[in-house]
């Protein structure tokens, strides 16, 4: 290029160029010769040496260049390389050269010169620190030793006095500023101050900044401010709140927010900030500071973290802490703002009690759960039985201000009562209950106080309060899971309401942080509402009175279960209809767990299910009765499993049903989800039965033909006859067939028994007991080698030296099943014993020789193949009740037509022939002896046609006309209806 030159003008601009070049070079020389780097010093000869041996009272250039007169290693800036340490000291100021003023930069110029810069003193005093000072600016009043950051706001405050430990600072930018004071320095107060500085990358910042492949999430800068941050999110990230310049010292009278928010939160979850101090990192709280301060114990002169519970300054306060073991600190929503004040007064180097590093977690609850306070106004739970029968209260798993409280109303539905039971609960206080420690002192007594409300707390009856007690636990209960089950819980270690309410009242005087309450509490509505009406002693019988519908259900209450301490269960139900109604059950579904080895299979006499239990089975069944009299009641079916037979429908005969579930042995586990059933029922018309089923008497005759074919047959189709004995009396039965085994054997089995031709059967029960005493396989009436003896139970006796009947006199059910095409028939007596075979039943000592004819005064008319006696008014009545036919064979003509009448009528022929004789005498002593015979004659022949008229004119039966044997009837009153000359005879005997 072509430079134009006008008077010498361009050898002025060579000689400018050349006057820089030359200063340049002098520059270059000085700061080391031009081949020294940023971090050394270049010496008089020019070779290099690092920064820190300028002034440090050694030759280190070996000229004296690093060492000048009057050099001071003050008012420098100080740079140097990775992964070395540097050393600097300074030298006691001369009194007469004071005050004393010392700036030291520290500089990180990136490049293998650092990021971060290093600060570590291994000796510090300076001046004199006055702890009573209330002004910050008189704390130290000879000297003190401050720290700034290029970048970051100043934050004042003092470090002075001699220090504590090894002190450390780890600046957050590139740039530290030390600088130290001295005003006065007496000789008895010492002035120390040796450190060494490094300048480290943020790749090796691993206690701040975490490993390069796992880094920490410290929040992002708030512009404007010291230490202010926002935290973003940290379900994502491994954020940590680390107080300022962390691990190192803070700064004094430093402020700073740190905003903890969770924004995304999944759907149906709650989120709540949690933090907890590292466990990962340095202890960073001081060695002698063990002991825990909090509240009161940290005054505005102290360094304090202020946890509230919510993002502003306005919210409540959870914690204020200063010091030692810091707890869990959880708060109730997605925002925790985190407070950390220095106090402004001055202290000695390395005294940072809350060098600090703490945990972020984001805790996830279910949204509709009782885990979390939904309200910010207070610590309320309403729990009902909409949604669920059972669940689980827990203490609220974030921390409450002091002075909260927590309530849980748990209302259920009318009839409901609620249970509960704490499987665990603990409350600790982590202050220590240290004398001297402040946050300790509770004026009521209580830090917690637990109250229990039946009902409401305006309405209710208070059932008890807990001053930093333990409530009853049901602690076995934890351990119960999917493998593993335990005892129920007793009345001794839950509790149970009386009102379909509770109320749960939890106080907290100084508030959760730090006096922590966990428990975990099973709540259950119990239900005791069932259908029906009460009905007997049993906690679960119901009964149905003329309901044109409804349901049958087994019980909801737990307490009658296994899990409810129970062991057996037993329910009975009972459902009337009105006159002229039947019932129409159905059984929908049952379940008795599984537990029971039982099958129900078809009974072989009937059809109708009957129950097989497996050998060491316990007892679990539903048994359906037919209840023709309110006192007896007849099995129609027995289920004891699940499946088989169902749905079964069963239409009534008589006007009433009963059933009975029963489950022993309950398995601590088992209750109304595994133990239950569901039946329906109807009233439906149907025809009354004409007929009295129901008999008493000395002896009768009963017929039965399938299919019916008369009204009062087919109207009563399906009930049984009831034949009752009188008082000290018993009975017998007298049929046509052959006995059948009560439990027949399986078919593969090889028996001599005798297969019955017809699937018809008689059965045979105790009334009072509906016990099964015989089946009957029906043949022929009259068939003399088919014939079969009954008595009932109490005639072969009872104990040794006990009365042989029962509490209520004996009787017979005859249930007559018909399953086909046929007919069948029984008769029955009365009958007794005489008191010579009584005594010798009951062993008694006999009095004396008796005469079997004298011993018969007291059994004049027996049945000797019975052994039994019966009833005179059945002796010579023309109708054969014995087997052998022994009461009528020797009977004459009179005999027979007197033994027709009955009993009373015998006192009434007594009377009349008394009265008659002593008219005939009187007439033979008047008239003569010729016609007072005659007139005597006369009137007895028409006496006796006159009563035997009369007593035919009161029976009246229906004869069929293939019945055989003949009919017979006792002279007792019977009553009868005449039908058409195709029916069977049916009577009541009185």
């Amino acid at each position: 290029m072509e430079i134009a030159d006008a008077g010498g003008g361009q050898e002025r601009y060579r000689l400018v160029v050349l006057t820089v070049l030359v200063a340049l070079l002098k520059a270059t020389s000085a700061a080391g010769g031009g081949t020294c780097g940023l971090a050394e010093l270049t010496c008089r000869d020019g070779h290099c040496v690092p920064l820190d041996a300028y002034c440090n009272g050694r030759d280190d250039c070996g000229d004296g260049s690093d060492e000048p007169a009057l050099c001071t290693p003050c008012n420098r800036t100080y740079h140097g390389q990775e992964g070395r340490t540097y050393k600097l000291e300074l030298p006691r100021p001369v009194e007469g050269r004071l005050p004393f003023f010392c700036h030291l930069t520290f500089t990180a110029g990136g490049q293998g010169h650092g990021e971060l810069v290093q600060l570590l003193w291994d000796a510090f005093s300076i001046g004199r620190l006055d702890s009573t000072a209330t002004d910050f600016a008189l704390g130290c009043p000879e000297g003190s030793l401050q720290l700034a950051e290029l970048g970051r706001p100043f934050t004042g405050g003092f470090w002075c006095g001699a220090g504590e430990g090894r002190a450390s600072y780890y600046s957050e930018t590139s740039t530290v500023t030390a600088s130290i004071r001295l005003f006065h320095a007496p000789p008895s107060v010492p002035f120390k101050f040796r450190l060494r500085y490094r300048f480290v990358s943020r790749n090796e910042a691993i206690a701040r900044l975490g490993k390069p492949e796992m880094p920490i999430e410290r929040g992002s800068p708030v512009p404007g401010t010291y230490c202010s941050r926002n935290f973003y999110e940290c379900h994502q990230k491994q954020c940590r709140v680390q107080s300022p310049n962390y691990p190192g010292e803070y700064p004094r009278n430093a402020s700073c927010l740190i905003t903890l928010r969770q924004k995304e939160v999944p759907t149906c979850k709650h989120a709540m900030i949690s933090v907890r101090a590292s466990p990962t990192g340095p202890v960073g709280l001081a060695i002698n500071n063990s002991t825990l301060s909090v509240w009161q114990d940290c005054p505005f002169d102290r360094d304090r973290l202020i946890f509230r519970d919510g993002s502003r300054l306005e919210d409540p306060i959870l914690l204020i802490y200063c010091g030692g073991p810091l707890p869990r600190i959880t708060a109730r929503g997605t925002t925790m703002l985190v407070e950390f004040r220095s106090s402004p007064l001055a202290m000695p180097l390395g005294a940072s009690a809350l060098r600090i590093e703490l945990d972020v977690q984001v805790v996830y609850v279910d949204s509709d759960g009782l885990d979390y306070a939904r309200g910010p106004q207070g610590c309320h739970f309403f729990v009902n039985e909409t949604a669920k029968r059972s669940g689980v209260l827990r203490a609220p798993l974030h921390a409450l201000p002091p002075g909260s409280s927590c309530t849980w109303n748990i209302k259920g539905a009318t009839g409901d009562r609620i249970w509960i039971y704490f499987s665990s609960y603990s409350q600790r206080d982590l202050t220590g209950a240290l004398e001297n420690n402040a946050s300790t002192q509770v004026d009521s007594g209580c830090a917690v106080k637990v109250s229990f409300f039946d009902g409401t707390p305006m309405t209710g009856l208070p059932m008890i309060t807990l001053c930093d007690e333990t409530p009853k636990l049901c602690a076995h209960a934890a351990l119960r899971n999917a493998t593993r089950m335990t005892r129920p819980c007793t009345s001794d270690e839950s509790y149970f309401t009386v009102t379909p309410s509770l109320t749960l009242r939890m106080e907290t005087v100084l508030g959760t942080t730090l006096h922590t309450v966990n428990f975990q509490a099973r709540y259950e509505f119990v239900s005791t509402l069932q259908g029906g009406e009460a009905w007997g002693d049993g906690p679960c019988s119901r009964i149905w009175r003329r309901v044109r519908s409804g349901e049958v259900t087994s019980p909801r209450d737990v307490r009658l279960f296994g899990r409810g301490g129970a062991s057996r269960l037993e329910c009975k139900y009972r459902i009337e209809a009105g006159s002229g109604e039947r019932i129409r059950l159905t059984l929908h579904n049952i379940s008795l767990g599984e537990q029971t080895s039982c099958t129900s299979e078809p009974d072989p006499h009937t059809g109708r299910p009957r129950c097989i239990n497996d050998i060491n089975s316990r007892e679990a069944h539903l048994i359906l009765y037919e209840a023709p009299w309110r006192d007896v009641k007849l099995p129609r079916a027995c289920l004891c499993d699940n499946t088989s037979h169902l749905p079964l429908t069963h239409i009534s005969a008589a006007r009433a049903l009963e059933i009975t579930f029963v489950v022993d042995q309950q398995a601590p586990h088992e209750d109304f989800e595994t133990l239950f059933f569901y039946a329906s029922f109807e009233l439906i018309r149907a025809p009354e039965c004409p007929r009295k089923q129901r008999v008493r008497g000395e002896g009768g005759e009963l017929r039965f033909v399938a299919p019916p074919l008369s009204r009062p047959d087919i109207y009563c189709e399906g009930l049984p006859w009831l034949i009752e004995a009188r008082e000290n009396r018993s009975l017998f039965v007298l049929t046509w067939g052959w006995f059948l085994p009560l439990e027949p054997p399986p078919v593969t089995e090889s028996s001599d028994i005798p297969k019955c031709p017809t699937t018809n059967r008689i059965l045979l029960y105790s009334a009072w007991a509906s016990k099964l005493l015989k089946v009957i396989c029906p043949a022929e009436p009259g068939a003399r080698e088919y014939t079969v003896h009954v008595f009932s139970e109490e005639w072969l006796g009872g104990a040794e030296g006990k009365w042989p009947g029962p509490p209520k006199p004996p009787a017979l059910l005859l249930d007559f099943v018909a399953r086909e095409p046929g007919q069948a028939a029984a008769s029955w007596l009365e009958i007794s014993k005489s008191r010579s075979a009584l005594r010798r039943q009951l062993r008694l000592p006999e009095r004396g020789v008796e005469n079997e004819t004298v011993t018969n005064g007291d059994c004049p008319h027996r049945c000797p193949e019975l052994g039994a006696c019966i009833a005179s008014s059945l002796w010579c009545d023309g109708r054969i009740h014995c087997p052998s036919g022994h009461d009528e064979a020797q009977c004459g003509n009179g005999a027979r037509l007197l033994g027709l009448l009955p009993p009373t009528m015998w006192l009434v022929v007594a009377g009349v022939a008394g009265i008659v004789t002593a008219s005939a005498c009187l007439l033979v002593i008047l008239i003569g002896p010729r016609h007072a015979q005659e007139d005597f004659t006369t009137k007895e022949r028409r006496s006796a046609i006159s009563q035997d008229e009369r007593r035919r004119k009161r029976l009246s039966w229906v004869q069929h006309p293939d019945s055989s044997p003949p009919v017979s009837w006792s002279t007792s009153t019977l009553t009868g209806r005449r039908q058409s000359s195709d029916t069977t005879l049916y009577f009541t005997v009185h």
